[in-house]
């Protein structure tokens, strides 16, 4: 009898929690940015594909700006560039469409020279192998064209030119000096790079050089990343249904089986 009251209670607790699990698994992980070197602050809209009515605006983005990840259901949406300040319904410089898939992430980046200025829709999820980290160097660097860059005295990118978007590369989860160079100017930052995590580093251009922008992106796919959460505009409240709502109603069931398990050994014994 014991036992099929334990069944019921953990069968309850699971069913409660797999709807949890996959509203979790139909989201997806949207962040913005300006990359370009020459192009003044713009505002920067993401509306839901063929809507009109924005889920987000950034106002007076500058060069080198990104915002925190917002969470989205999969699916289909729309960034649009405006020059900072110019009216909502000012025909936008620059769009593009971004598929959000569940689980995953997405960097959509203002890349390239004002004048042939362009969005480029960075995926920022990968499997990744055991005990490894993602990294990946961006060139956004008017002064320098063609880059050198280093992690960990080893050459990462023996030639990267500007406005590159390479592929991550799985290197080892540790602290490392990363280095870009171009004859006598360089730059360097130390990176800690988390197992499991994504990373990207934009090469910029500074007031009297060169500048690494250091960034913390996703995890494997289906890991959610650090972020605003989807409510309208970008606000930060937590989203309902993470991983661990998950785990605790997991959990919840764990006790209240040992908990019964306890109950039938004193029975047993007396």
């Amino acid at each position: 009898m014991i036992f099929s009251r334990i069944a019921v209670l953990v069968a309850f607790v699971l069913a409660v929690a797999a709807p949890a699990q996959a509203r979790t698994a139909a989201v997806g992980h949207v962040r913005l940015a300006h990359l370009s070197p020459d192009t003044p602050a713009v505002d920067v809209y993401l509306y839901p594909f063929g809507g009109s009515t924005p889920k987000l605006v950034l106002e007076a983005v500058p060069y080198g700006g990104v915002s925190p990840y917002q969470n989205l259901n999969a699916g289909q949406y729309t960034v649009a560039m405006r020059p900072a300040g110019a009216g909502a319904t000012t025909p936008p410089v620059l769009s593009a469409n971004v598929r959000v898939a569940g689980g995953n992430a997405y960097t959509v980046a203002g890349m390239g020279p004002y004048q042939s200025i362009r969005l480029q829709v960075l995926p920022d999820s990968m499997e990744l192998p055991s005990g490894k980290a993602g990294l990946r160097v961006i060139a956004a660097s008017l002064k320098e064209r063609t880059l050198k860059v280093t992690a960990g005295g080893a050459v990462f990118e023996e030639s990267l030119k500007f406005a590159d978007t390479p592929d991550y590369r799985p290197v080892d989860a540790e602290t490392q000096k990363i280095t870009a160079a171009a004859g006598a100017m360089s730059a360097s930052a130390k990176v800690a790079l988390a197992p499991g995590s994504t990373n990207t580093v934009v090469v910029l251009d500074g007031k009297s050089g060169l500048d690494l922008l250091s960034l913390r992106d996703a995890a494997a796919p289906g890991v959610i990343p650090r972020g605003a959460v989807d409510t309208g505009l970008g606000g930060l409240a937590k989203s309902g249904g993470s991983p661990d709502g998950v785990l605790a109603a997991i959990a919840l069931a764990g006790i209240a089986l040992a908990a019964a398990l306890v109950v039938l050994r004193r029975r047993r014994a007396s």
